[in-house]
């Protein structure tokens, strides 16, 4: 089995492991998961929590002091956990936890939420698969980051653990353009004292003019997540961005390509919320023209949350969605390798970037094979 394919299974199933009581199991990004270099070349966030994680048929071992996936009590390969980040021992010049400043989402991207409450909370517009509050409740982070004590922490990141890129997610807040006047003063010191490329992951903004004013103050890439391209689960799942109105998400990701260029601009794709698969593979041929990266990656449930008992879509179901996208995105070079900064960047939540790959490759075979006909 290549590590491809490993990795759909996984994320997929999950994988079991010994202890997971130091796994994060709330907030935004990929929670309930560890990050794993399936050796020789492959990498992924993969979920070790949650009940489905139970029935997985794959576990973790330590074998003499190396880690080994087994499946059904078959050895299938060796591989490299990321460990804790080295920062994240350490405090803040005013005494906070770096623990509670950001977290490694993989070995070079340093990511965190900026704003940890949302609006959508308050009431029925709530996403029902987030659990951006929840590490609010378990006190493992704080409310807001301050410019200064996240300045101290990536810089030392940096230092410590090699990050390369920054990712800045936020919940939706009451004054979206106050909200968004702090993440720009966030973004234009953390740039300037720290160099690295950041992605922020925003909303639509009311004023599109916020899209250059936030490239100015330092940001390289964006985030705007439509989650899915179905219109019953858009409704149903996330009520509050339906009332943003898919049109709006379309008319945003267009003018920020043209701020920031082709595949700088990226959106997460849930599959396995119940939508019709049809309106993925088509929602990334919309994506793919407008030059913003579909962001594929297979529901994980996280507990805490109304949707804590929707399993992940089965590795069959995964892989025909990467394939059939995957088909779309190789008609242009290389747009995952294209992303400066983010989710995208990293690459360890969706197998889309590997199968794009694959379908690259399969694309030069194929012109390699057919020989231009001479016309005399």
């Amino acid at each position: 089995m290549d590590s491809t394919t490993l990795k759909v299974e996984l994320q997929s199933l999950g994988l079991r492991i010994p202890d997971t009581k130091a796994i994060r199991q709330g907030g935004a990004g990929p929670t309930g998961g560890i990050h794993l270099k399936i050796l020789p070349d492959g990498e992924a966030n993969i979920p070790v929590v949650g009940d489905f994680v139970k029935s997985s048929p794959y576990h973790l071992d330590d074998i003499n002091g190396e880690y080994w996936i087994f499946k059904d009590d078959v050895a299938m390969v060796q591989v490299e956990p990321m460990g804790s980040a080295k920062f994240s021992e350490h405090k803040t010049s005013v005494g906070v936890s770096m623990q509670k400043m950001g977290i490694l989402h993989c070995p070079t991207t340093f990511a965190t939420t900026l704003l940890q409450t949302c609006d959508f909370w308050r009431d029925e517009r709530r996403c029902k698969f987030c659990g951006i509050e929840l590490t609010l409740k378990d006190r493992s982070t704080v409310g807001f980051k301050n410019a200064r004590g996240l300045v101290e922490t990536i810089q030392l990141a940096k230092e410590l653990d090699g990050i390369s890129n920054i990712v800045f997610t936020s919940g939706v807040a009451p004054d979206e353009d106050r909200a968004l006047e702090k993440y720009a003063e966030i973004c234009s010191q953390v740039k300037n004292e720290t160099g690295l490329p950041i992605q922020l992951q925003i909303i639509p903004p009311e004023d599109f003019s916020w899209f250059q004013r936030l490239k100015d103050s330092g940001v390289d890439a964006l985030g705007i997540h439509i989650e899915t391209f179905d219109p019953e689960v858009f409704e149903r799942v996330t009520p509050g961005k339906a009332k943003i109105g898919f049109n709006r998400y379309v008319e945003s990701w267009k003018e920020a390509v043209r701020v920031f260029g082709r595949w700088q601009v990226s959106t997460y794709v849930l599959v396995g919320m119940g939508e019709d698969l049809q309106t993925v593979i088509d929602g990334a041929r919309l994506c793919a023209e407008i030059g913003v990266y579909p962001f594929i990656v297979p529901f994980r449930p996280v507990a805490g949350t109304p949707m804590e008992n929707v399993r992940p879509p089965s590795p069959e179901t995964m892989e025909y969605v990467y394939r059939e996208a995957a088909k779309i995105m190789s008609a242009y070079e290389d747009a995952a390798k294209s992303s400066i900064a983010g989710c995208v960047s990293c690459g360890e939540c969706s197998a889309l970037p590997d199968f794009e790959k694959a379908a690259q490759r399969e694309n030069v075979k194929f012109k390699k094979l057919i020989k231009p006909i001479k016309v005399s």
